[in-house]
């Protein structure tokens, strides 16, 4: 794109590289949302990081005897008041992006929530997830092996509230309420456990807390706040937290004991090993084998011509 001198260019970009300078700005590497590599400089003392989106405000001026873009304003997209549909459109453009719409899981999930009757359930789960709505539908449900993508942990969330539609039509004597505050909570702080949700790396609190214990210890101090502590509710919702994992070496310090843990244990398996099954079909032609899957014990799986 070429700018003429005074031109005003607004638009949105990755910062991909930041350059050290002794003058009163210093210059990013900054892909923009069409994929075209821009220098942007940034006024000194201006605190940017690399990988982030970033909405700049920017005059073409002379550096150097060549045309550069000085940033007038740099607003992180974090700060902005953004509708799912650009926020969605901005995840496709820079990251890898979970194969979902962000509005659909949102309607999807909160349909599911607003089914809770349970006060002490609903008043726990509506509080926690008005603290962590905005970073829940962008975090991954992991940084490898399944769901490792922009908005990973909401489309695993919301795929395990559809399989638990099918369990309670079979299985009557399962509490709807416990299923979805427990789908809804079993890794909301994955939010925590990892340090951003661009490139997720663990935090020293993640590794070594981990997200099932702080998820545990969130439930706690969500019923105090409410007044809700000695209530059996808090009790269960924690159990389910503590026992998703099932095997103390995955990090569960508890086996499940109430139906509802079991089947929570049963559906998050199923969609963590199944979603990176069909991720990994996809990637094959009929005929030929995946190559080996980690969450499916390393074995390899055959695209049959019967496949979808």
């Amino acid at each position: 794109m070429n700018f003429e001198i005074g031109d005003q260019f607004n638009f949105y970009g990755k910062i991909e590289q930041i350059n050290t300078s002794s003058y009163d700005s210093f210059a990013c590497n900054v892909v923009s949302e069409e994929g075209e590599a821009l220098i942007v400089r940034i006024p000194s003392g201006e605190d940017v990081s690399i990988n982030k989106i970033y909405y700049f405000e920017t005059e073409a001026i002379v550096f150097k005897e060549k045309i550069h873009l000085l940033a007038k304003k740099v607003t992180i997209i974090g700060e902005l008041d953004l509708d799912d549909d650009l926020k969605e459109r901005l995840m496709r453009a820079f990251y890898h992006y979970a194969p979902v719409n962000l509005s659909e899981i949102r309607k999807g999930i909160e349909s599911k929530l607003n089914l809770i009757e349970n006060d002490v359930i609903k008043q726990i789960v509506n509080h926690i997830y008005k603290n962590v709505q905005d970073d829940f539908y962008l975090y991954p449900a992991a940084t490898k092996f399944h769901h490792a993508y922009i908005s990973g942990l909401s489309y695993h969330t919301n795929s395990m509230m559809k399989l638990a539609e099918g369990f309670l039509l079979v299985y009557p004597f399962l509490s709807s309420d416990l299923l979805y505050a427990g789908i809804f909570l079993h890794d909301i702080c994955k939010i925590e456990e990892f340090d951003s949700y661009e490139g997720s790396e663990y935090t020293l609190k993640g590794r070594l807390v981990g997200h099932i214990t702080m998820g545990a210890s969130l439930i706690q101090e969500t019923a105090k706040i409410l007044g809700l502590e000695d209530k059996e509710e808090v009790l269960l919702l924690q159990h389910i937290i503590i026992s998703h994992h099932y095997y103390g070496n995955f990090g569960s310090p508890k086996k499940p004991n109430i139906a509802e843990a079991l089947v929570i244990h049963f559906i998050d398996n199923i969609d963590s090993k199944v979603t990176e099954l069909g991720e990994e079909l996809d990637l094959v032609k009929i005929g030929d084998l995946t190559s080996s899957i980690g969450v499916l014990e390393r074995e390899r799986y055959y695209k049959h011509k019967l496949s979808k």
